[in-house]
This record gives C-alpha cells, structure tokens and sequence, in this order.
C-alpha cells in the first residue's frame, strides 16, 4: 500500500479544489479555535491544531508549528471528523514529512490492523506500538451507492482452494473439475477491503443511526449524510465507524437512510480520544 501525503483529494468530496485550500487555511486561523489537548509544547517545538467552526461534527483543521513561543505558520490542513470511540491495539506509525501530520495503524481485537490519518499525530504518535488506546474513528465518503449483490461468488484465491479441498474430501468421487463455485452470502454483513492507498477502504456494510446536517459557508452549504457502521471478528466487542457522506458523492441522488446496505469509498480518520479535563 501507498503512503500518500497528500490532502487535495480529501477536500473534494465537500466541494473544495485545492485552489480554494488557501482560502479553508485563512478562515480556520482567523475564525477557528484550539483546544489544551490540541497543543503540545516542548524546549525546540510548539504545535497546535486549530480548528473551524468552533463546534461541530466535521470542520476543517489546520496544524500550525514553530519555535516555542515563537511565529507558528501552517504545515497541515484537513477535514476534521467527530468519530466514535474504539480500543485498538497500535502497531506501526507513519509521520509524513516534518513529522507533525501522520498516520497510525492499529487493530481491533481479533482483526487485521486498520491504517487511519491521525489530524493530532504530533501528540498521538508516541503512544507505544503494542499498547491499546482508545481511538475516535471516522470515515469520509468518495463515493456511495445502494449495495448491488447479495452474494460474493469467488472461483480462485485462497478461500476458493480451502472451499475446493474441503469439498473434495466431501465428494471423493468427483473431480476438482466439479468443484462448484464458493458463493459467500453478503446480505446483512459488513465486508471491508483495503485500497491501493493508506487509510482508503471500500466497504458493503449495512448502515445505522443516519441523520443530516449542512456544512459550509453561509451560502455555500451543502448536506452531508452521516451515519454509522459496525463489525467485528467473531465474538469480539463490535468496532464502529462513524461516516459522512456529502450529499455530492451519493450516486444518482441517493439517500442514506437506516437499515439500507450500501456499497462505498471511504478515507478513514482516527485520534486519540481527550483527556475528560482537557475536552473543552
């Protein structure tokens, strides 16, 4: 998989080109805001994640950076998500050039590690590999659709040649000629697939808890669909994801609503939740 240190194409779904990336910089420094559990100084550095609007489930964030007590001039920029909190084991870290932005790969109990974009890495990233901490994830939608098939038919890979050798002890009088197609069942489940790139992930999943907000400049709003999905490895704690999808991005007018089983893209984002006395 590729790391990509790149944050245009995470602006596109929300109807920012990255000509207007200069713009979203300027208004969350003047307008925005911080936290106590957004900043972390020390005797060489001072960083910082500024945010706008003050409040909301998904706003844009800015890390700003600099000598202590100095200028701090912007070196990252991204959509910031409310997630939902889930305990993941760390095991590898990746910092982007500078080491301020960076993306961190951690695993639910029992399930292979997620890779996410981590907007507060500058703090997130000294949480020790192996130790579990609790992650606020989110997703941002590229793309989403009613989901087309309720049934995965596989005739090669792995899972198809452990299908073949199990029906062939089964069926000692055929051939493997004979073996029939592995057909899965995808109906009600939540199927989740890496992509070519860190932190993208296509999905069938079955969707919870939709609702809706506009987001944007007065005048330029737009409505973004959000929604949560779940899985889990077998009897293990469910982890959920909580996922924003412009309006924009919904194929053919598309409308999420609960229960529906859906086909999508998404960048996944994850951070460390605040400390309860550092929240506001």
């Amino acid at each position: 998989m590729q790391h990509l240190e790149s944050m245009g194409d995470k602006w596109f779904p929300l109807g920012i080109g990255e000509s207007d990336i200069s713009g979203v910089i300027s208004t969350t420094l003047e307008l925005g805001g911080t936290r106590p559990a957004w900043t972390v100084k020390d005797s060489d550095s001072e960083r910082m994640l500024m945010a706008w609007p003050a409040e909301g489930l998904l706003r844009s964030s800015v890390i700003v950076a600099g000598k202590p007590d100095g200028q701090l001039s912007a070196v990252a920029v991204a959509p910031l998500m409310e997630g939902l909190i889930n305990p993941l084991k760390v095991v590898a870290t990746h910092a982007w050039n500078g080491g301020h932005a960076g993306e961190i790969a951690a695993h639910p109990d029992g399930m292979p590690p997620l890779w996410f974009y981590d907007p507060l890495f500058f703090r997130d990233h000294g949480v020790a590999e192996g130790s579990i901490a609790e992650f606020r994830l989110s997703g941002l939608c590229y793309g989403i659709r009613r989901a087309l098939l309720d049934e995965l038919t596989i005739t090669q890979g792995p899972a198809y040649e452990k299908h073949a050798l199990d029906w062939m002890k089964q069926n000692p009088d055929k051939t493997r000629l004979d073996v029939p197609a592995l057909k899965i069942p995808l109906k009600g489940k939540t199927i989740i697939d890496v992509c070519e790139r860190t932190c993208e992930y296509q999905s069938r999943a079955v969707i919870h808890d939709v609702d809706s907000f506009m987001f944007g400049p007065e005048g330029a709003q737009m409505k973004v669909y959000r929604f949560s999905i779940s899985f889990s490895a077998t009897d293990k704690p469910l982890t959920s994801i909580e996922i924003y999808a412009p309006e924009r991005v919904c194929y053919r007018g598309y409308e999420p609503k609960e229960g529906d089983e859906v086909d999508m893209i998404f960048w996944l984002q994850g951070r460390i939740s605040d400390a309860p006395e550092q929240a506001e």
